[in-house]
């Protein structure tokens, strides 16, 4: 498999969840498993793996080789793990709706959906954070400022992402009527603006966000998730005040796939493993040190965020436009 890095997990300890495989041909896993990264090392996608898999391998009594496959935004890995053999031995993982807006914007030639779901692993939520010089008192206050003309802009990241697309499905359905949309390039410039006062708020992750509020230079406004943030778990979500829950766009769904036509005793043994991989010390001690939180979730939970995705945001937002068409 051809790949911009990888590196090999080492198999300590002996097999604690395993599965006889559909039609009685032995165990599973007897060999080892490729796990795909559709993205760069050092990314939170690659965070993440670099710390669960170890425990997976455990778990399962296998190694897994982490498999960096960059390219096309995300989709030349979901590719890979697509058009892989339905053995067990290649799965990945990606996030929507991340991947799922490559997907609609660059209309690969394969269908995304036919993915087998295995699970989620975490979540990250965005949210809205403002410059407390403005008092705003809520989202509701936030969407009147807009509409008053007292506030104009509304930053985030890059154009055609996750936050772009976030800001235009508020702009549709709150009527958060800002007059520009400013794109940083990462939360940390995008951070800074909203702090220094060169934009009254700004869009991004719960994580990105929390330093720059417990020291008093943000503000939480909104939390973009109706399942709320283990980070601010006090801040309310567009649903707490009257507004239309937005989960498909508001959050990260962190979600792990095999290709399709999988075995399900496959995929169930994996998510096991999984399930039980994120509840070891280790996984939880890193994930209480960094702020990385860690949540399992079922394959249909997986697959409700890949499908929703997929089916939802181009309701909401015109692709075409973003295609450039």
């Amino acid at each position: 498999m051809a790949a911009a890095g990888a590196g090999t997990v080492a198999l300590s300890g002996c097999s604690a969840v395993q599965s006889e495989l559909q039609g009685g041909g032995g165990e599973y896993p007897s060999e080892d498993i490729s796990y795909i990264v559709p993205f760069s090392q050092g990314g939170g996608t690659d965070t993440y793996a670099r710390k669960i898999m170890p425990q997976v391998s455990n778990e399962l009594g296998s190694g897994i080789a982490i498999e960096n496959v960059p390219g096309a935004a995300s989709l030349k890995g979901a590719a890979e793990i697509l058009r892989s053999e339905p053995d067990g031995y290649t799965f990945g993982g990606f996030n929507p709706p991340s991947t799922p807006i490559s997907y609609l914007v660059h209309q690969p030639d394969w269908d995304m959906t036919k993915l087998m779901p295995v699970c989620t692993y975490a979540r990250t939520p965005y949210g809205i954070f403002a410059n407390p010089e403005h008092n705003i008192g809520g989202l509701k206050d936030l969407v009147n400022r807009y509409q008053s003309g007292d506030l104009k802009q509304f930053a985030g990241l890059g154009r055609g992402g996750i936050v772009n697309l976030a800001a235009i499905v508020m702009k549709n359905d709150y009527g958060l009527n800002y007059n520009q949309y400013v794109a940083y390039d990462g939360a940390g410039p995008a951070i800074k603006a909203a702090v220094s006062g060169e934009v009254p708020v700004v869009a991004t992750t719960d994580t990105a966000a929390q330093s720059a509020v417990e020291s008093g230079d943000l503000e939480v406004v909104s939390i973009l998730s109706s399942e709320g943030s283990s980070v601010f778990p006090k801040a309310p979500s567009p649903s707490d005040t009257g507004f239309k829950s937005i989960d498909y766009i508001g959050q990260l769904t962190r979600c792990m796939f095999l290709p399709p036509e999988t075995p399900t005793d496959i995929r169930d043994t994996l998510a096991e493993g999984v399930k039980a991989a994120l509840q070891t010390d280790e996984v939880q001690t890193w994930s209480e040190q960094t702020g990385n939180i860690v949540e399992y979730g079922s394959h249909e939970r997986a697959k409700k965020a890949l499908v929703n995705s997929i089916n939802t945001i181009p309701d909401k937002v015109n692709m075409s436009k973003l295609r450039g068409e």
